[in-house]
Parts: structure tokens; sequence; C-alpha cells
């Protein structure tokens, strides 16, 4: 419906349509045509009976006590364990078997030195267990003869038949058997020790992975000499990757233990879920360290392709207590020192300007606080055609949008 300002022509039309009207009748009585007469009358009647209200749409305020916001927090993606591998003992390396991103599994053997002389140590080593065990045998069998010996001399000594000279030499002869049957099991126990640390020794020189995961770094090949403890390789987990994300202090409050939460990675979209907080606080960023398991809820093939050191998001909505009203940001126009206005529409229809304050913007809304009340009706579209004082006609945003 088009509506007429007759503000802006009431007055002139009146002056001169009553003008010529008078003079008229004044010369011609009678002669004025009924539709002057007519027009005249209702350019007198008051403005309200020429144009209708305008029609707004509003919607009804509701208070709230608190809102939401999303926060983003990045970090990075950290390798549950990792470890750089090297031998015990130094020596020369004879083989390497795996290269730069092979996949091992938990106790492959990954490196081996040069052998030689370890393995002839643990030949001699058993070569002396051998000989213990044989020196251990005879002394045992040396002690049992001398023990029935003793046992015989006894009796015999008893009934009168030998001598107490007799007696007494098998008696000795039977403990000093039996003392060196406790040196034989000493010795063989040794040579068993040494047979073991040899044992030991070719072990170690051996790197065996010690969990399954990724070989990261090679630091030297075949032939290298090498000092007892220097790495040669670097292995990293690959199936178990977490996220080590710094949240600040103000954001930990609704961050709880246990709970799932979205990470973004790339353009994937993941749920992980918090294992800990550290403690400490990082006295560059003043944030603290939330660990994060990317495996709970992800494939073996997917959980391998997630590459550590990669940067991860947190998006974490965080409740923030405030009282206000959501808007929709065609109600505002700019206000004086640096407010916001929106135009609501009173009990008598007529339009009423109010100053706000925006705290939270949104894509389409924001959370303000002002001079408003719960359940005032707001213009919610179309505020460049109210001012205030003008008198419209509230129908609900809905239904105007149906329209």
């Amino acid at each position: 419906m088009l509506t007429l300002n007759t503000s802006e022509l009431i007055i002139p039309a009146m002056y001169s349509l009553s003008t010529f009207s008078i003079r008229r009748l004044r010369r011609y009585p009678g002669q004025v045509p009924v539709r002057t007469l007519v027009l005249f009358g209702a350019l007198l009647l008051p403005q309200t009976a020429l144009a209708e209200p305008l029609t707004t749409p509003v919607i009804q305020l509701q208070a709230e006590q608190a809102y939401t916001v999303e926060r983003r927090y990045a970090g990075t993606t950290v390798a549950r364990r990792s470890t750089e591998l090297g031998f015990k003992r130094g020596g020369e390396v004879a083989a390497v078997y795996v290269d730069l991103g092979a996949q091992v599994e938990r106790g492959a053997i990954l490196a081996e030195l040069d052998r030689q002389s370890l393995q002839a140590e643990y030949d001699r080593a058993a070569a002396l267990v051998a000989v213990a065990v044989a020196n251990q045998e005879a002394a045992a069998a040396d002690a049992e003869l001398a023990r029935n010996t003793e046992q015989r001399m006894h009796r015999l000594h008893q009934s009168g038949h030998a001598s107490q000279q007799v007696y007494d030499e098998a008696r000795l002869t039977w403990r000093a058997r039996h003392a060196q049957v406790n040196v034989a099991n000493a010795n063989l126990t040794s040579t068993k020790a040494a047979l073991k640390t040899a044992a030991v020794a070719l072990r170690e020189a051996q790197i065996t992975a010690p969990f399954s995961g990724r070989i990261q770094a090679r630091y030297a090949d075949e032939g290298s000499q090498l000092r007892g403890g220097q790495p040669l390789l670097r292995l990293v987990e690959a199936e178990h990757v977490e996220a080590h994300i710094g949240i600040p202090l103000a954001a930990l409050g609704g961050l709880i233990q246990g709970n799932s939460y979205s990470l973004q990675l790339r353009d994937t979209q993941l749920t992980a879920t918090l294992q800990a907080l550290m403690p400490e606080i990082d006295s560059n960023s003043r944030t603290t360290t939330a660990v994060f398991a990317l495996d709970s809820n992800l494939g073996g093939e997917l959980a391998r392709n997630i590459p550590v050191g990669a940067v991860i998001e947190l998006a974490y909505r965080q409740p923030v207590t405030a009282q206000g009203f959501w808007l929709p940001v065609g109600s505002l126009t700019s206000a004086e020192r640096g407010l916001w206005a929106v135009y609501v529409v009173g009990r008598d229809n007529q339009v009423q300007r109010r100053l706000v304050d925006v705290i939270h913007t949104e894509a389409e809304r924001v959370f303000a606080r002002g001079t408003l009340s719960d359940g005032d009706r707001l213009i919610s579209t179309g505020i460049n055609r109210v001012v205030p004082g003008q008198v419209v006609t509230p129908i609900p945003a809905m239904q105007a949008n149906a329209r």
C-alpha cells in the first residue's frame, strides 16, 4: 500500500483550493462543481483519516542471564610415546634393518652391532658353565661316597671293629667332600651368571622396538662407530596421538576431564577426550596445557595418518554470565557516544527509541544490554521507515516473513 505523506500537501492545497472556490462562489454562485467541494472537505479532514498506520514486524524480547561464545585455541599433535634408540655398548654398526618412515611392530629387530667378540665371549661362558656342571657332578659323587664310608665306619666303631682313628678319617673326608660340593655349586652359579651376562651383551648389541610405531629419524648407517648410548634411530608411536592445546586460565572452568570435545585438524573434524590438564602454567603464553586423546574413537588407519607436530584447534563454546537480550543485527542503528539504538513499539503502538550496549556479536544477532525490558516489542527490520513517536501497526516478524 502506498502511504501518502499529506503533511506536505494539505496546507498549500487548502489555501489554493479555498481561495479559488470562494472567488468563484462570489462571482458565480451555484456554479462551483460538487467534486471541488468534496475534495476541499477531504483536505480539511485529519491526516489519520487519509493514511493507515505503517505495518511493522516486531519480535518479543526475552531477558537472558548468560550467553555462550565460541573460542578457538590452537595446539599441536604429539605422539604419546617417542624415544631415541641406541646401543648400550659401543661398537661398529653391522646392520640397520629399517628406513625412514618404516612402520615397525613391538619387539622387531631394528639394527645390530658387530657381535663377533660378544659371541665369542658368550661361547666361552657357555663352556665354563659346562665345566662347572661337570665339576659339580664329580664333587657330588665324591661327597656321596665319603658319606657312605663315614656311615659304615660309624657302625664299625660302635661295634668295636674299627678304631677311632679310622672313623675320624672317614668323618673328616666326608666333610671335605661336602665342602667341595659347595665350592662346585658356587662355581657353577658364577659361570651361569657370566653366561647370562654374555647373553645380555649379545641382546644389547641389537636394537628392538619397545612399542609399535614409525621410524622418524636415522642418524647413522652400517660401518659407523657408535659410543654407548649414542642414538641411532628415533621411533614415534603412530597409533596413539595426543593433542596438546594451550588454554587460558579464564576458560578452564568449563573443561571437564573425561568429556569429549570437538577438534579441527585441517579439513577434518575430530572428537577427542580430555585426558588431563597440566598443573604448570607456560611462562611465555600464560596458558595451561590440555591433553586430548585422539585415538579413542579413531580407526587404526586414520590414526596413522595424523601427522605428529601438526596444528590442531579446539572449538570450545564457553558460557559467559551476563544479563541482556538477543537482538537481530538488522534492528540496530548507530547512536551517540559509541552506543547503539533500537526501536520498540509501546503499548499505544507508538515507536520508542532505546539505547543499548552490544557486548557480544554473532553472524546474524548480537547480545546487548540497555534500556530494554523483558517482553518489549522490538522492531526487527525496516527501522529506516520509522521515527520516534510514530504510530505503527505491529505484527509478529514470523507472520511478516510469511507474507
